[in-house]
């Protein structure tokens, strides 16, 4: 097994929603992000999920992820490169406006991965009722979690 080097290995938390406010802090080597994303017009954590379920499938491009501050936009676009991953976030004042790329991660899947999917899990395994979170569906993150197995299998 290859030893992780944990300095280029991203990192995701989030924290306890209140009234559809969710902290969330996303860091990578030097860089760190901290913001509280709303769960309107979409829920980011279900997107953010259903990425994971794409990319573990084999769509090398899935849906991106939307963290929406109410005016202020970021997104977290997922891809699947050649031998590895890449995770782009990027930034606009609103839906309306173009989008600029704030950061990009190249890594392998225990590196970008592993960290989103272990993000997704551990919020899933609190319960949240409105009107502070939506529950994630619990077969989704069975589905989940058994695509990430066979792909740690591989």
């Amino acid at each position: 097994m290859t030893k992780l080097n944990k300095e280029n290995t991203l990192t995701i938390k989030f924290g306890k929603p209140e009234h559809g406010w969710l902290p969330t802090k996303l860091s990578y080597n030097d860089f760190e992000l901290s913001l509280d994303i709303s769960d309107v017009p979409v829920d980011p954590m279900l997107q953010l999920c259903d990425s994971l379920i794409q990319i573990t499938k084999g769509i090398k491009k899935p849906d991106r992820i939307l963290w929406h501050l109410e005016p202020y936009c970021y997104y977290l676009q997922i891809e699947k490169m050649d031998s590895d991953y890449k995770v782009t976030l990027s930034e606009s004042d609103s839906f309306e406006s173009l989008a600029k790329i704030t950061k990009e991660i190249r890594g392998s899947f225990e590196e970008l991965i592993l960290p989103l999917y272990r993000g997704v899990n551990k919020f899933a395994s609190y319960s949240y009722l409105p009107p502070h979170w939506e529950e994630l569906d619990l077969k989704r993150i069975d589905e989940l979690t058994d695509l990430i197995r066979k792909m740690k299998g591989m």
